[in-house]
């Protein structure tokens, strides 16, 4: 399968204007993460999602990672964590406070699955999805738990490298 591959050169929304007639033809793309929102399950630089477009039929869920326009106009790759009769909330993995809401009409694309450390991991894994409900728990000491883990990896590297 081929996918569109997006350039982080290119601003969102020259790029998504140009993509949108291909999305809802049915076509998938790929994109990288930028920033820290989505760690520890998406690291910009490294991991991929691929993205479709919802039709009016799609039932979006907790968990469902989404490409929303926010209100400022920026583009955002976000987890649903919660859809209420007011509108959809999401929260980046990376961070403890929900955004929201947000209309259907402001999500742009839905992730089929994601590409995390070179490998396939599908929206409905099992283990995955555990992994996922088990990071939502911890939301509030989800910085503590990031700075450690960064240092354990440094100091990895530093006794690697001696």
């Amino acid at each position: 399968m081929e996918f569109l591959r997006i350039d982080d050169k290119i601003p969102a929304e020259i790029w998504f204007e140009a993509i949108t007639p291909l999305l809802l033809e049915g076509y998938r793309f790929k994109i990288s993460p930028q920033g820290k929102s989505m760690v520890p399950f998406l690291s910009g630089g490294r991991d991929e999602a691929v993205l479709f477009a919802p039709d009016s039929e799609y039932i979006f869920n907790k968990n469902d990672i989404v490409l929303f326009k926010s209100g400022s106009g920026i583009h955002i790759l976000h987890r649903i964590c919660r859809v209420t009769e007011n509108g959809i909330y999401t929260l980046g993995d990376g961070n403890t406070a929900a955004e929201g809401p947000f209309r259907r009409e402001d999500i742009l694309a839905v992730a089929e699955y994601i590409i995390r450390k070179g490998k396939t991991v599908r929206s409905d894994d099992r283990k995955y999805i555990l992994l996922v409900n088990m990071w939502r728990l911890i939301r509030p000491f989800r910085p503590l738990v990031i700075k450690g883990y960064s240092s354990m990896r440094r100091l990895e590297r530093k006794v690697r490298n001696r």
